[in-house]
């Protein structure tokens, strides 16, 4: 897992530092355009969670792991049973995984995993794409393993809400709405957006 290239600065830090002149020019503008995009988003973003019913975080937890801590613990998992899973042709599956799709799924679900640690407290609900979420549920179906591994990242169990987005046309838009701030945070951790790996 890469580091974010920003480091731990918070936006307005990153903008207070391109205003006072110690970046490049072109640093700078990035700086300025990320600190712009923060302040849409989170006010986008903001309305959206006022609808929705849950959150997937579990505030003020008195022995929370470190983000340095749960990075470690995500790239340790093993996920080669769900692997096999994915590729075996299993019947009860909705389709059948090709071994490079299930490689890239897995990475993106690890990096979701490591955006919703880094971010769930400013942002409680972060969407998967769709192939991470099926990724996610059988994770969730290996029970005690889901559990062990929530409580090494997140320090409780990490909830997962299937009906963000199937709940009339707006809360479809707000599902995607949310989504993009999901990407523009993969895009600012690991340098690319997601890409779907099924075809339609």
């Amino acid at each position: 897992m890469q580091p974010a290239k920003l480091g731990k600065m918070t936006v307005a830090a990153i903008a207070k530092v391109a205003v006072a002149g110690k970046q490049s020019c072109v640093d700078r503008l990035r700086a300025i355009d990320l600190y712009l995009l923060g302040v849409v988003m989170n006010e986008q973003y903001d309305a959206i969670a006022a609808t929705l019913p849950h959150s997937m975080e579990i505030p003020n937890l008195e022995n929370e792991p470190s983000l340095e801590y749960a990075v470690q613990y995500i790239e340790n998992i093993d996920f080669s049973l769900i692997f096999n899973k994915l590729c075996s042709g299993d019947p009860l599956l909705c389709r059948r995984w090709s071994p490079i799709e299930a490689e890239i799924g897995i990475q993106y679900y690890k990096n979701f995993l490591y955006i919703n640690k880094k971010y769930l407290h400013k942002h409680p609900v972060l969407p998967p794409l769709l192939e991470v979420d099926e990724i996610w549920h059988h994770h969730i179906l290996d029970t005690r393993s889901y559990m062990k591994d929530c409580q090494n990242i997140f320090g409780y169990y990490f909830h997962h809400y299937p009906y963000f987005g199937a709940r009339g046309n707006d809360d479809k838009k707000n599902l995607g709405k949310a989504f993009e701030l999901v990407q523009e945070l993969y895009k600012e951790e690991f340098g690319y957006y997601m890409t779907q790996l099924w075809e339609a």
